[in-house]
């Protein structure tokens, strides 16, 4: 049995060679599927990668407070109702919520964005994003200032004009200074608002880049002041600073090491709701853990790889009905050869094994191919992404072993029709 399986392989092969285009052809539909479905799965990966990365980088031990719509006593919400001031998160509510689980909080963080403008030093300008933080705010992403601090309680509370600034903007604004040269030295932001100056205490080191710069933006063009100066920045470009929420949409808090997140959030939203938005009839606080917010963002990359898998593994089912085309052809090729073989004494099994195998060595190769193909533009892919990835071993093995199953399904029928010829008929065919 081995002895004929490796004859027939041989055959299979020696088939191949003699018509190299047409086998080629053949193969074209399966090479593209398993190309497809191999680049979509390793792309998938990287981009699940950096993204659970990103997340994690923002403290997967930490939960955001956000605000959300509450619907009505029937399940109903009133989308067209837009904010009150008195519907945000405010400064007393965080005041009271620290008081609460002050032993269990590392620390919090709430951003307001005092708008973009043009950075100024001497003749080096540079755009960037402006946002007013409270103290202790980059401890949510694990950054360490690299010279300097982060902002403090004595400049947040103070109003200072003091901001903690990105090693790369630094950078464009004074080549040739080292982060720890540049603290105390002053640089100029041409806003809408006007013109307003301001003195670095601190400096970070902190960048994504490929698909996730897109997401979270520029971090470099990122310029942390203290919440209030922001917020006096913000009133002064608004046409009624009375109109101008006080307060806060969400709010990002990381729990120190050991405390339970999940458990931590619940009582957290539980807190807010029942102390503060229990009559409020339009919102009401949600707490959600990054842990879960990563699992959310794998769930859907990994059903976006599903569905674009199952498109692509539609041409798997056009290659395999090429094959069966093409072992049609064969059959009918060959005939003579069939009935010889046949009056010989061959078996209709040995007939039907050999158009298998040739079927599956078709498919084998052009799996094969097809995997080569993906894995280069999958790494491609990836790389371009900003998040180099190698193809999964699974998905690899999964994809050959299917597609030696399309040969073996679109296989069968040229196969048992070959085995069925009546060897005079086929000795007589012309």
């Amino acid at each position: 049995m081995p002895f004929q399986l490796l004859e027939n392989v041989s055959l299979a092969v020696s088939g191949l060679r003699a018509n190299k285009l047409r086998a080629l052809l053949t193969m074209l539909g399966i090479i593209i599927g398993i190309g497809s479905v191999i680049t979509i799965v390793t792309v998938g990966d990287a981009m699940t990668s950096s993204v659970t990365s990103v997340f994690n980088d923002m403290g997967a031990n930490s939960i955001q407070l956000m605000m959300m719509d509450k619907p009505d006593e029937n399940g109903n919400t009133n989308w067209n109702r837009s904010y009150e001031p008195e519907d945000y998160i405010s400064d007393e509510m965080l005041e009271l919520y620290e008081e609460r689980f002050g032993e269990e909080i590392d620390c919090w963080a709430v951003t307001v964005n005092a708008g973009t403008g043009q950075l100024q030093v001497g003749r080096n300008q540079a755009n960037g994003y402006v946002y007013g933080t409270n103290a202790n705010a980059l401890g949510i992403q694990s950054i360490t200032p690299i010279a300097g601090h982060d902002l403090n309680d004595r400049e947040v509370d103070g109003d200072k004009n003091v901001a903690v600034v990105a090693k790369g903007m630094l950078e464009k604004l004074m080549p040739g200074v080292t982060p720890q040269e540049a603290l105390g030295r002053e640089f100029r932001v041409q806003m809408a608002q006007g013109l307003y100056t301001f003195s670095i205490v601190g400096v970070y080191d902190y960048q994504v880049g490929g698909m996730m710069a897109a997401m979270v933006g520029d971090t470099s063009s990122q310029i942390f002041i203290p919440l209030g100066v922001a917020k006096q920045i913000a009133r002064d470009g608004a046409s009624d600073p009375n109109d101008l929420a006080d307060g806060y949409y969400v709010v990002q808090v990381k729990a120190k090491a050991g405390v339970d997140v999940e458990d931590f959030a619940r009582r957290s939203e539980t807190f807010f709701n029942n102390a503060f938005y229990r009559s409020n009839p339009y919102v009401e606080v949600e707490a959600t853990n990054m842990d879960s917010i990563i699992g959310q963002m794998s769930s859907i990359m990994d059903t976006i790889k599903a569905a674009v898998s199952v498109i692509a593994a539609i041409s798997l089912l056009v290659g395999g009905i090429g094959v069966m085309n093409i072992m049609l052809v064969s059959v009918t090729e060959r005939t003579r050869e069939i009935g010889t073989r046949k009056a010989l004494g061959a078996r209709n099994s040995a007939i039907r094994i050999q158009f298998i195998v040739e079927s599956m060595i078709i498919c084998l190769i052009g799996g094969t191919l097809g995997v080569l193909l993906g894995a280069g533009l999958g790494m491609a892919g990836s790389a371009a992404l900003g998040a180099p990835s190698l193809p999964s071993v699974p998905a690899v093995v999964v994809a050959v072993g299917f597609s030696m199953g399309i040969g073996i399904f679109f296989g069968y029928y040229p196969a048992n029709k070959a085995a069925k010829l009546d060897p005079i008929e086929a000795l007589r065919y012309e």
